[in-house]
């Protein structure tokens, strides 16, 4: 048997639409589907094939696992329902796929719309730092994403990921721009945590809606301290406004910096010129854990102090 010439491409897309219209089986259209792609090598046809077996948000997910874009683009041309477009952008944003976020968006038929979700999109954009999807999604012509989505979520997510042009990008949008204290200056110790120094400065520095570094009762100190950042524990111990308490939460960032061995966070605490911390908070608990970790140089430094 002799192969068939390769058909164009709507001719292809009518095949398979008619096949997908008869009243059979689906494991009888699946074949019939199959066999008309294996003929021609078509992405129309194998992304028809792909979404008789399955939803779109799933089979897309598959499609661009296996790195199949041009079978990805053709799925999302096409979207069913307003809600699978709109899982579909979620989807794409996260993963970075300018071009299929902008086929959604444009799509002649439910398209998706830029802030779906309360700003999921926007906000799994950021997290992973695809700062074209997260400026798409904003300028939107109709239905912008807001980078205040989610009460700041998508800057806490960018800011714990060290994502800087995409932070800015969040804290400048000319509309509806994110907090930098949002969420009670999450995104501040999300930076922190990470020992993300220069993210903690733009969040400290915002002209508008500034970061504390004393919030949430110094959560961004602590969670420093904890894990030996000592620029970023430098930086929120100078704030001009609103520095964090070295003391805070009854000494917990010195007991954490003791825990872990941090000596230099541990005398930079002990030595702060205002509400410095006590070396022997909570009945001498930094010197107990200090002493259990085998921190010697810990030990020594918060006995002096104690003296």
């Amino acid at each position: 048997m002799s192969p068939l010439p390769h058909l164009p491409s709507e001719v292809v897309s009518d095949l398979v639409l008619r096949a997908l219209r008869l009243e059979a089986p689906i494991c009888n259209i699946s074949a019939v589907c199959r066999f008309w792609h294996s003929i021609v090598v078509n992405n129309l046809a194998e992304a028809l094939i792909l979404r008789n077996q399955g939803d779109m948000v799933s089979v897309l997910r598959r499609a661009l696992k296996h790195r199949k874009l041009e079978v990805a683009l053709a799925l999302v041309s096409r979207p069913g329902s307003l809600e699978e477009s709109d899982e579909a952008l979620v989807l794409v944003a996260e993963t970075g796929h300018s071009d299929l976020a902008r086929c959604l968006m444009h799509a002649p038929q439910h398209a998706a719309s830029a802030d779906c979700q309360n700003g999921l999109a926007l906000a799994c954009a950021a997290e992973n730092g695809h700062i074209v999807v997260v400026r798409l999604l904003l300028d939107a012509p109709q239905h912008p994403a807001r980078a205040n989505c989610l009460v700041g979520e998508a800057l806490a997510r960018a800011a714990f990921n060290c994502h800087m042009e995409v932070v800015l990008a969040l804290l400048d949008a000319p509309q509806h721009a994110a907090h930098a204290d949002g969420l009670g200056g999450m995104a501040l110790v999300c930076a922190a945590v990470n020992g993300h120094t220069e993210v903690v400065r733009v969040l400290l520095d915002a002209p508008q809606n500034a970061a504390h570094a004393d919030c949430l009762d110094g959560m961004a100190l602590v969670h420093a301290a904890e894990n030996g950042h000592m620029e970023v524990v430098r930086v929120l111990l100078d704030a001009p406004q609103h520095a964090a308490h070295a003391d805070c939460q009854d000494g917990r960032a010195l007991i954490y910096a003791a825990e872990n061995g941090h000596t230099e966070v541990v005398h930079m605490l002990l030595d702060a010129p205002q509400h410095a911390a006590h070396a022997g908070c909570q009945d001498g608990k930094a010197l107990l854990v200090a002493a259990k970790g085998g921190h010697i140089e810990v030990v020594c430094l918060l006995q002096d102090y104690q003296d």
